[in-house]
């Protein structure tokens, strides 16, 4: 027979206790846990940075766009001012037309007028030499510096006349408005 030191029978020995196997199994599943929260919070950051990127280009884009809306306005913004300008300018010549055929008497006839920015041809026909002189010259030359009046005889014994006024840069009635 054997010899027996213990009355109890032995226990066979693990290496690891059930104890010590519940705890690493369940560091192992932390640890896993813990790695699988990392690869889904490693592709949900790569998503949000293509989203970031996407929406970086976009608002490039739409600076971009808003540069050239800006430049488009610059544009309109001066077609504007100069319409406007050439409006007011287009005013000012209608209503300066309109004082010198008021002056016109009615036994000269008026042919063609070329207005200038301070300058007035006028091309027109008169019975005589004196009735444009006394009615037309003398209004004339209250608002040119400048007034030479050619006349042409024609055959039916009326003038065909030819006047040049002008006047200097120191008026202001064409002065821009």
């Amino acid at each position: 027979m054997e010899t027996k030191y213990s009355y109890i029978e032995p226990r066979v020995k693990r290496i690891i206790s059930p104890e010590v196997g519940l705890i690493l199994s369940f560091f192992i599943v932390v640890f896993l846990f813990i790695i699988g929260i990392l690869i889904y919070l490693s592709f949900q950051i790569g998503k949000f940075e293509d989203i970031k990127l996407s929406y970086q280009h976009q608002i490039e884009k739409v600076k971009y766009q808003t540069s050239i809306i800006d430049e488009d306005i610059g544009v309109i913004q001066k077609s504007i001012a100069t319409s406007s300008t050439l409006h007011k300018r287009n005013l000012f010549f209608l209503s300066s037309i309109q004082n010198i055929l008021q002056l016109v008497p009615e036994k000269i006839t008026i042919s063609k007028l070329e207005m200038k920015e301070r300058e007035l041809i006028i091309y027109g026909t008169t019975p005589t030499k004196d009735i444009y002189n006394l009615l037309m010259l003398a209004p004339l030359k209250s608002i040119f510096d400048k007034s030479y009046t050619s006349f042409y005889l024609q055959d039916n014994g009326w003038y065909k006349f030819v006047s040049y006024n002008s006047m200097d840069d120191n008026l202001t009635i064409f002065r821009d408005r």
